[in-house]
């Protein structure tokens, strides 16, 4: 056992090193913003279990990584009563960061907005599908408080 809790110590002594070696250019890129979607199926507010198992997994990740905020949108597509759809994009955009927050990210890092519907480009499936989404976006905030800080 004590052979192991050091080999986990050296481990994690070499994360830490390789964190910080590329600590700048992952400021770089989180500067600009990492965007991604997250889909729905049709009139759902949850994921199903795989997606959920990788939004966890991120969502643990940036717990540890105090400086990233995290944008929420949340949408639904234009089909049904424009009311219903608002109050659906709700539970979706509130899903999420209850995820995030379940996985230890403070909920002060977190914006969520709702926006109800999202237009398709046409009618067709697939389209619809694009629109049943929260967007999530992950940046450091660059503004003079933080850098202060």
């Amino acid at each position: 056992l004590a052979q192991m809790e050091r080999d986990f110590d050296v481990l994690g002594a070499e994360i830490e090193r390789l964190q910080s070696l590329s600590r700048p250019e992952l400021i770089d890129l989180m500067q600009a913003g990492i965007n991604m979607d997250v889909l729905f199926r049709t009139d759902e507010a949850v994921l199903a279990d795989t997606t959920g198992d990788r939004l966890a997994q991120l969502a643990g990740t940036l717990a540890s990584m105090g400086d990233i905020r995290i944008q929420l949108d949340g949408f639904a597509d234009e089909r049904g009563a424009a009311e219903y759809n608002q109050v659906l994009s709700e539970r979706r955009v509130q899903f999420i960061r209850d995820q995030f927050v379940a996985a230890g990210v403070h909920p002060d890092r977190i914006n969520a907005n709702a926006h109800g519907e999202s237009v398709a480009q046409d009618e067709t499936v697939d389209s619809y599908a694009l629109e049943r989404r929260v967007s999530v976006k992950l940046f450091i905030d660059a503004s003079p408080s933080l850098a202060s800080n």
